[in-house]
């Protein structure tokens, strides 16, 4: 008998199962999202897949500003944006030439720099940005034209071998190294990134025209270890350099998403095949993290490897080291999977999830609620372990009904030097905030900001507590402040109308003709309904119901907002239910 996938995770197996018949992974959903997790997609910018989209200068601006913003409200938290795709820069290189897909001739200066923008839009909302940097593949077929600086295919020929249509550098000359080491130290040192990623960190395959290197170079080394050892001698001394020059940089790939032969499907791993030796990558702490390409759906019945096999195998060869899962949402059946694969890699205990590419998700409609929170980014305990200060002097007040302004003093700096790179707002409404619990986070504001308005559209109580932490830039978390409370001065009013017995009440906005709040107060615990009902005009048919409450709930005073409700004029009810007792209270409304 031939064991489903499935069968290895037994306790995901209920989850797996109504996902796959029902054909969309958003109608699952786990209780908690994690509070530290990368929520990360790959920028695409070869031939303008995922940006840019045209020529002009305002355009490609705010496009880039668009997608920022679209992925910072739904709750992402990293983007790794392709600098550099084809031995070309979307950054302004000492090495290479300008991408042509910026204004249509490669080399052209395009009058603005993209990665320095990104790195503005994106920190100024508190994401990282890893510089996705392709390192062998430089071009497709054909000579490049003449730039300054020079394509380096152009430049230098002899370096290159054409591989399948496609321009590769030779990873065996150690010219070909030094060079790859310049232009990514040039990056890391005039740009102020969170990390790099590198991709096509590898050979293309075992038919690579370098027998004439080899001979040269070789050394009587067998040839399968020595072009593994060209690889790795790369990463090895660019980890040694970029974290000499930056600590907090974060180094890491993206290799292929098989790594040995025991994959499930016989497909051959990439150490043997592209002598791309990542797991010895983080075994050697040569990488701070890997995002590996698991680009299959799981249980797969086309003698594909399986997600669900690989997700797991990474995260057990993780050494210490982060591992986000690879998600190839490009992939109808992976698409329709995705919130099981999402599901797979936190019940594997990867750092995160990042996603191929933009385009394929930026409806952002296919994840249910599995970001429905904001997420810190992990820390990585081997370049900083020491959490900042706590901000000080929280305090807190209602500017008007239902929005509370929070002020509060910069931490101080850390003993090891560091101040805040971000704060963490944290808000409770019947006890103060336990900022563990990632229910409680409202949002992660830059530290420029040391005040937020904090916006209640449904208000749940009298009295709403909150805490504020710090995050450095290793994203370790502080202590929280002191706790700061703010109370609905309309709400206060409200509950001295509501005895000690199950009783309603309603508050009205301006000229007292949109009710914008509820009040009630139950005796004891019981199943609750709070409806909103419109009679129809001419008192004939079913009455127009919109149900707020719909949950058991214990004694006590609650309270709900009604600014989701559009009223248009005309007589309403408010109801409330528990069990044998009905309260209502008419409404009247008029423009």
């Amino acid at each position: 008998m031939v064991r489903s996938p499935l069968h290895r995770h037994p306790l995901l197996v209920l989850t797996a199962v109504i996902t796959l018949h029902t054909g969309s992974s958003a109608q699952v959903s786990p209780a908690v999202p994690p509070k530290h997790e990368i929520r990360g997609v790959w920028i695409t910018t070869t031939s303008g897949l995922d940006w840019p989209r045209t020529l002009d200068r305002y355009e490609q601006q705010a496009s880039l500003h668009a997608i920022v913003q679209n992925l910072h409200r739904a709750n992402f938290n990293t983007m790794f944006f392709q600098v550099r795709a084809r031995g070309d820069a979307y950054y302004r290189s000492s090495f290479e030439p300008w991408a042509e897909n910026l204004t249509g001739t490669l080399g052209r200066d395009p009058g603005w720099d993209p990665l320095a923008f990104l790195l503005t839009e994106a920190h100024a909302v508190g994401m990282e940005v890893h510089a996705w940097f392709n390192v062998y593949k430089v071009r497709d077929a054909g000579v490049p034209p003449p730039t300054t600086p020079p394509h380096v295919s152009r430049a230098n020929p002899h370096w290159t071998v054409e591989n399948a249509g496609e321009v590769w550098l030779d990873p065996g000359i150690p010219e070909v190294r030094k060079y790859l080491l310049n232009v990514a130290m040039d990056l890391v040192r005039k740009y102020d990134i969170d990390g790099i990623n590198f991709d096509f960190m590898r050979y293309p395959g075992r038919e690579f025209a370098d027998s004439d290197t080899y001979r040269r170079y070789g050394n009587g080394t067998e040839r399968d270890d020595w072009r593994r050892g060209n690889i790795n001698g790369f990463i090895s001394e660019f980890y040694r350099a970029a974290t000499a020059l930056k600590p907090m940089v974060k180094i890491g790939s993206s290799p292929l998403g098989v790594y040995d032969n025991d994959n499930g499907a016989g497909t051959r791993g990439s150490y043997s095949s592209t002598f791309q030796d990542s797991q010895g990558w983080l075994r050697r702490g040569d990488q701070d993290y890997l995002s590996p390409q698991i680009y299959w759906d799981i249980g797969t019945s086309r003698g594909d490897p399986d997600f669900a096999l690989l997700v797991r195998k990474w995260q057990d060869q993780a050494a210490g080291r982060q591992i986000c899962a690879g998600i190839a949402t490009y992939k109808p059946e992976v698409l329709r999977q995705v919130g099981l694969q999402i599901d797979l890699s936190r019940a594997a205990g990867n750092a995160g999830q990042v996603f191929f590419r933009y385009e394929n998700i930026r409806a952002l409609d296919m994840f249910g609620d599995r970001y429905r929170t904001p997420a810190l980014i992990p820390p990585m305990a081997w370049k900083d372990s020491i959490p900042p200060l706590p901000p000080a002097n929280l305090a807190v007040s209602e500017i008007v009904t239902n929005v509370f302004n929070l002020e509060w003093t910069p931490s101080p700096a850390a003993g090891d030097g560091d101040s805040a790179r971000a704060y963490a707002i944290y808000r409770a409404s019947r006890r103060a905030p336990r900022t563990y619990d990632v229910r409680n986070l409202v949002a992660i504001v830059p530290a420029q900001n040391t005040a937020y308005v904090d916006t209640l559209r449904v208000p749940s109580g009298l009295t709403y507590y909150y805490a504020v932490t710090a995050i450095d830039k290793g994203n370790n978390e502080s202590a929280p402040s002191t706790v700061g409370t703010g109370t609905f001065r309309e709400l206060l009013a409200l509950k001295g109308k509501l005895s000690n017995i199950t009783t309603l009440s309603t508050s009205f906005g301006q000229g007292g003709r949109s009710p914008n709040l509820v009040a009630y107060r139950l005796a004891h615990r019981t199943l609750v309904f709070v409806e909103v009902s419109k009679e129809l005009a001419d008192g004939k048919g079913d009455s127009l119901t919109t149900t707020l409450v719909s949950a058991v709930q214990d004694e006590g005073t609650y309270i709900v907002g009604l600014n989701s409700i559009r009223f248009t004029p005309g007589k309403y009810v408010v109801r409330l239910r528990t069990g044998a007792t009905t309260l209502e209270q008419p409404l009247d409304f008029r423009r």
